[in-house]
């Protein structure tokens, strides 16, 4: 066994020694290696987003969130008027102490909700609503006269908040 095992050693010593004048036994082409670097950018949040319904009427609005603390958020939007195409803004102030919303079309009326209905918001992860409002425009503050518009409703969705105030 051992003789056996001497002359396997033998051959593989003689064969590493091989003549390679004519080239190496194996042939080791260079593989060039291509790199693919790709970068991601964490995607966008999606841009907040809400909606006004006024009687019949159902506004959408690209709106930006302002954190002001203690619950509070104050909501800026813009959007068209869906039949005119006219530019309408929209305030929004969710507050627990003095809520208001209030929408002006490109002529100036402001549509908001009468005084003398309530006006309740509801908060819940990031969404504010409020159903059964009854807007009205041409609101008098000091008497509470106004002319109806008709019942409505509102929803935000808030993805993002400013830390600075509304300017």
């Amino acid at each position: 066994m051992g003789a056996l095992l001497a002359v396997a050693g033998a051959a593989a010593a003689a064969s590493a020694c091989a003549d390679t004048a004519d080239g190496p036994l194996v042939s080791e082409e260079a593989v060039p290696e291509e790199v693919v670097t790709t970068t991601t950018a964490p995607p966008e949040p999606p841009r907040s987003e809400g909606t006004a319904k006024v009687g019949d009427v159902l506004y959408e609005f690209a709106v930006t969130c302002h954190d002001r603390g203690a619950g509070d958020v104050v909501v800026l939007g813009a959007g068209d008027d869906p039949v005119s195409g006219d530019p309408v803004e929209l305030y929004l102030e969710a507050s627990f102490v003095d809520p208001y919303i209030g929408l002006r079309l490109a002529d100036g009326t402001l549509i908001e909700p009468s005084l003398e209905s309530p006006l309740d918001l509801y908060l819940q992860d990031d969404v504010i609503r409020a159903s059964a409002i009854r807007f009205v425009q041409d609101l008098n503050l000091d008497t509470g006269e106004a002319t109806e518009v008709g019942f409505g409703e509102f929803e935000i969705h808030c993805y993002s908040y400013e830390r600075e105030p509304p300017s």
